[in-house]
């Protein structure tokens, strides 16, 4: 806290670039996999003290380079990772004179050399970053074969008791208790005014039992709010038990074309009997339900979901840390040897490929397409509540929000979330868009862009943001965005843009079915 608080004092006149990172304060919380991807190139970012995985640097990175990662990622005489942050050197501001920090303080020696700040340097601009074709080739990996991710980032929460079935159908606008054991649903959770406090998945594990997983950049806000909504409930701790087991799980997203094919190798039924099973099947393995009877080379794994966060074929293997180590290796020597054999990427891949990926398929992401003052028919979503909605209570049961979602869903939506997509596709002409541009309507401002992000897969940039209906409209309708010529406001230029009202990139999510 210390250090981070003078870096930020010490760059209070910086320029905010969009792709900095704090070199203070690093390392506080890492997944277990942490100094394993740093020897595979990992370029680490630190959000919410967590470092999670940016993207993945090939040799020669730190000095410019965009070389091929089919390259080794470079090590130092001890054979340590360069692409590591080090100690907080203070800017070299304290070579002489710590005493200033404190009384006790040595002296600090400013570094040398800081390959993983030179790096960062290559990012920070308003332009295309230098790591825009490496994240590229990432996404390909997970269109065209296989992207293994870490995303331990996660938050991880189980909600248990006596009460169990009753507090999270308050909770959840979804109805996440119906289907068999082991259903995954996606779900928002909404405050009284029908906001959006969080987007999240539940699992469930057993009718008195569910298994949540919340992004982590807001995995502290949706806890407690969890925990704050359950205390208004006034359920004793006999009924209800809610844990935070974030620290104990990691998450390894294996996704693409190639997931099934890569995972029938190493993927077992049962430890001791070692059943081979065909992931083709959806009978067994349907999309949305999670698998808890499944190990990687006798290894086993917590919870396997089937689900996708980047549009694809893809499973979440939720895995104690003390196997994690072994799980990704196993992961990673069968995808060397199966991209060997059938010339397709295998790779690991971080999180600013899945802000591509993820935005090529309309996916939301909670601060910025949906907040707490976005419902979810406003935001897009409106399919996770609209079936409790067109029940009665005694039905599909009450839950927060209940009443002023009805009264939205009535009047109409009066904004509606919509993706734009760039026209130009050049990016030597173009440069990036980072929010908050204008959105116009036949020559009408009627909106700001909330987020943005570089579609890989379809070669142009995507823009989400929310538009008020028309003075001469009831509410906002398909009929009146597909009648409007589109434009997004940047920098005093208008850049002409096409309206999707579906996903830009496999609208019909047949791949998410594997159907290629």
């Amino acid at each position: 806290m210390f250090d981070r608080t003078h870096e930020s004092y010490a760059k209070t006149y910086a320029i905010v670039f969009p792709h900095d990172e704090a070199l203070a304060g690093r390392g506080l919380r890492t997944s277990a996999l942490h100094e394993t991807l740093e020897k595979n190139g990992c370029v680490h970012q630190a959000r919410h003290g967590f470092e999670r995985p940016g993207w993945f640097v090939p040799s020669n990175v730190s000095n410019g380079s965009n070389a091929s990662n089919d390259d080794k990622n470079e090590h130092n005489e001890n054979n340590e990772s360069i692409q590591v942050p080090k100690p907080y050197d203070y800017y070299g501001a304290y070579e002489e004179g710590a005493w200033r920090l404190s009384s006790t303080h040595e002296d600090v020696l400013g570094h040398v050399e800081h390959p993983y700040n030179d790096i960062i340097e290559g990012e920070l601009t308003f332009n295309w970053p230098q790591s825009h074709a490496i994240i590229g080739k990432e996404c390909n990996a997970a269109r065209k074969g296989v992207a293994i991710f870490d995303q331990s980032y996660f938050g991880k929460f189980i909600l248990s008791g006596s009460k169990a079935k009753e507090a999270i159908q308050w909770l959840c606008s979804a109805d996440v208790t119906v289907g068999n054991i082991g259903r995954v649903t996606y779900t928002p959770l909404c405050n009284a005014l029908g906001g959006v406090e969080a987007d999240l998945t539940v699992t469930k594990l057993a009718e008195d039992q569910y298994y949540f997983a919340a992004g982590g950049n807001t995995a502290t806000k949706d806890y407690e709010w969890i925990v704050t909504q359950l205390e208004k409930k006034s359920y004793t701790k006999d009924e209800i038990d809610f844990k935070d087991i974030s620290s104990d799980l990691t998450i390894l997203s294996v996704q693409g074309p190639h997931a099934r094919a890569l995972l029938e190798k190493i993927m077992f039924i049962d430890n001791t009997k070692y059943e081979v099973f065909d992931l083709n099947n959806d009978e067994y393995f349907p999309f949305s339900y999670a698998k808890t009877n499944l190990t990687i080379n006798g290894y086993p794994i917590e919870m396997t979901l089937r689900l996708t966060f980047v549009g694809e074929v893809g499973y979440e293997l939720h895995v104690q840390n003390e196997h994690a180590v072994n799980v990704y290796d196993a992961l990673k020597k069968a995808g060397h040897q199966y991209e060997q054999e059938h010339h397709v990427p295998v790779r690991d891949a971080g999180y600013r490929a899945i802000d591509s990926l993820s935005a090529e398929k309309g996916y939301r992401h909670w601060h910025a397409d949906l907040t707490n003052v976005d419902s979810p028919m406003e935001a897009g979503i409106g399919f996770t509540v609209v079936p409790r909605l067109k029940q009665s209570k005694e039905e599909s049961g009450d839950f927060l929000g209940r009443t002023a979602l009805e009264k939205k869903r009535k009047q109409g939506l009066q904004k509606k979330l919509i993706c734009l997509v760039l026209d130009d596709n050049d990016t030597e002409t173009t440069t990036p868009l980072h929010g908050q541009e204008t959105i116009w309507r036949n020559g009408i401002c009627v909106g700001i862009v909330r987020s943005t992000a570089y579609g890989h897969s379809i070669g142009k940039t995507i823009c989400y943001g929310y538009v008020n209906k028309d003075e001469d409209e009831m509410k906002v309708t398909n009929k009146w965005l597909k009648n409007g010529a589109w434009n997004v406001g940047d920098r005093g230029n208008q850049l002409k843009a096409t309206l999707h009202l579906k996903a830009p990139f496999d609208p019909t999510n047949g791949r998410i079915r594997g159907e290629y």
